[in-house]
């Protein structure tokens, strides 16, 4: 049994490792941050009251763009609930169409030890993620 579990964080370090190196740094379009921008908010119960900080991305192997950022949204008691990281991805789209590729949500932590580890794994992956300026 500790062979198996030294056998999967072994391969899932490896995985981790080609991901890093094969990572390219993108720079997001403005409509591709609006978009990133809006399905963020379509979650949150008040969407009027949140900020965000600048996202970061890379090019993944498949093809596919991650992206990793940070917001600061008012909780339901009214005041701002503090800085959440969260983690999407762009999938690779045809050159040919004039549309963007939808974003997906994978990962939005609901306290804060989650958001440290979160930010750990963006970083970890390549990925610039400055704290939200005020």
């Amino acid at each position: 049994m500790n062979r198996l579990l030294s056998s999967i964080l072994t391969i899932g370090f490896l995985a981790l490792g080609i991901v890093a190196t094969e990572a390219k740094p993108v720079q997001l379009t403005a409509d591709q941050i609006g978009v990133v921008e809006q399905t963020i908010k379509s979650l949150l119960k008040d969407q009027t009251n949140v900020s965000f900080g600048k996202p970061g991305a890379i090019a993944t192997s498949t093809g596919s763009i991650m992206v990793c950022g940070r917001y600061n949204a008012k909780s339901g008691f009214a005041g701002y609930s503090g800085e959440t990281a969260y983690r999407g991805q762009f999938d690779s789209a045809d050159s040919e169409t004039k549309y963007l590729p939808a974003f997906d949500i994978i990962t939005m932590p609901e306290n804060q030890t989650e958001t440290d580890d979160l930010v750990k794994f963006c970083t970890n992956s390549g990925v610039d993620l400055p704290p939200i300026s005020k």
